[in-house]
């Protein structure tokens, strides 16, 4: 391993040593749990469900929609490529502040979901906009708390949110 690399590494246990502590509180895991369920995937499907029934508001739930369905397939694909542990499971210092991941943690997912959705409501309501990128950053920070991702997983998860959606976006006439 590099030296590069390896220093990231280090970077990354380090922060996430920290971060992860913030469970051991019984309300501020609740407050992370809560805030992390944002990025599950059935919550965005659920605010585009919502948007449909408005004629008004339809295209945006087609294209929260399709954004989500655009950026699940490259994330699991590049999860099973690279096939990085999840950081409870690669160090014994890291509690799993949630329930139990089958899957791997390179990119998370949820982060990756929680952007997207932001990315396409701020293209839509554009006053929200801050409101949106600040609920995405949080779910990528409780993904790290959770001790279910490395800052870098929550970092790439932010960047295919966020660039998928602007290039869909970028398609509308």
């Amino acid at each position: 391993m590099s030296v590069y690399l390896l220093g990231i590494k280090r970077f990354e246990y380090k922060v996430l040593v920290r971060l992860n502590r913030i469970i051991e509180h019984r309300v501020l895991r609740g407050m992370v749990l809560a805030v992390t369920q944002l990025g599950e995937l059935v919550t965005p499907f659920i605010l585009a469900g919502l948007f449909l029934f408005n004629a008004g508001t339809r295209p945006v739930g087609i294209m929260l929609a399709a954004a989500h369905y655009a950026t699940y397939i490259p994330v699991h694909l590049i999860k099973e490529a690279v096939a990085r542990p999840r950081p409870y499971q690669a160090y014994r210092t890291i509690t799993n502040g949630g329930p139990s991941l089958r899957d791997y943690s390179f990119p998370s997912g949820h982060t990756t979901s929680a952007f997207t959705t932001a990315t396409v409501l701020a293209y839509f309501l554009p006053a929200g906009a801050p409101l949106y990128y600040i609920l995405a950053a949080l779910v990528g920070l409780t993904r790290m708390v959770l001790g279910v991702h490395y800052p870098t997983d929550v970092l790439i998860g932010s960047i295919i949110g966020t660039v998928i959606p602007l290039f869909l976006l970028a398609l509308l006439p």
